[in-house]
């Protein structure tokens, strides 16, 4: 009977079922649930000035992992490599006011019958801040729409 225990412990932990075990007091409300923490930053812009104008075009950059059997996570994508191409392929000079605009973070994973295929992109616009002239006209406005 022990045998038997000992046997269905180890196959237990190697199914996936043992990843759930941390969830489960939070699930009834023993302990508050973790979350990732975020960090937003805005910036305000006026669309009725001609104050910024487009470097770059959805930049992009990406991070993918390897997963053997959607158990074992070998390589886990990474944030910091997807920004790190981001910022590699716009290229942004010292000394200019240029940020980042329309932020996308999209997760998505390419499964297979063995393994499956983690993937972070990050696509972004970048815009650069000129110097503030006069408000556009509203017929300057509406040709732009």
């Amino acid at each position: 009977m022990t045998y038997l225990l000992k046997i269905l412990s180890i196959v237990w932990l190697l199914t996936g079922c043992a990843a759930a075990l941390p969830a489960l007091p939070a699930l009834f409300g023993l302990i508050p649930a973790s979350s990732v923490s975020q960090i937003l930053t805005t910036t305000t812009v006026h669309l009725s000035r001609k104050n910024f104008k487009i470097v770059k075009a959805n930049a992009l950059g990406h991070s993918v992992g390897f997963s053997f059997l959607g158990l074992f996570n070998l390589k886990s994508p990474s944030n910091e490599e997807a920004f790190t191409q981001l910022y590699r392929s716009i290229d942004v000079p010292n000394g200019k006011s240029q940020t980042l605009v329309n932020v996308m973070h999209e997760q998505t994973s390419a499964y297979f019958i063995l393994f499956s295929l983690p993937k972070i992109t990050v696509r972004a616009d970048v815009i650069e801040f000129i110097d503030d002239v006069a408000p556009i006209s509203t017929r300057e406005a509406q040709s732009m729409n």
